[in-house]
């Protein structure tokens, strides 16, 4: 069974691990190319996989093909995990969340240009200059974001982008609660700490 089919199957796993327990030693069997691990794999981590593509995207459609897109990188890209950089939970819900802020974006992008072709021949326009300072902050935080480390980056993703409690993030990266609530605190404090300083 290819990564391709085993991905596109609908998000009910068999056999749920939503703190990825155990998942080390199936990911160490994937990088060796293990087809059966892969499946388990897919079935220990799926639901919160999911659960994050639909929590960023809100479309089921765009969350499934999210799904599938990081399990196709998962499959293929197995040799860039290291387990000592965060647990395979970790690793596959900041796949999951670029890939779903990625579809967010190109989304957005073809529904603002449809909306601006449609008003193209209204005489009302949108104010420029404010669209041109929320481009410039969004700019700035994701800049500011990408310079914390990271273990505060992911932290931060989890808690404030993702929306997800202290407790299920500190399951998803298999950590204390109160070590997540530290990296969180830094890294919020990192970040504001960047962006004041340009803004002075």
């Amino acid at each position: 069974m290819t990564a391709s089919s085993r991905s596109s199957r609908p998000p009910t796993p068999h056999r749920p691990d939503p703190r990825g327990t155990g998942l080390a030693p199936l990911m160490a069997r994937v990088q060796d190319g293990d087809h059966d691990a892969f499946r388990d794999l897919y079935d220990h981590s799926v639901a919160v996989v999911h659960a994050t593509a639909l929590r960023t995207t809100r479309s089921p459609e765009h969350a499934a093909e999210v799904v599938q897109e990081v399990y196709v990188h998962a499959w293929q890209r197995a040799r860039d995990f290291d387990l000592e950089r965060g647990p395979v939970l970790g690793w596959l819900v900041m796949l999951t969340h670029r890939r779903a802020v990625d579809r967010v974006r190109t989304e957005t992008s073809a529904r603002l240009r449809d909306q601006r072709d449609f008003h193209r021949s209204d005489t009302s326009t949108p104010d420029v200059a404010d669209l041109g300072v929320a481009r410039h902050e969004a700019s700035r935080l994701r800049i500011a974001v990408r310079g914390l480390s990271e273990k505060q980056r992911t932290a931060v993703t989890l808690t404030y982008l993702q929306g997800y409690t202290v407790r299920e993030a500190a399951g998803i990266l298999g950590i204390p609660e109160g070590t997540v609530k530290t990296r969180t605190r830094d890294g919020v404090a990192a970040l504001r700490d960047h962006l004041g300083a340009q803004a002075a």
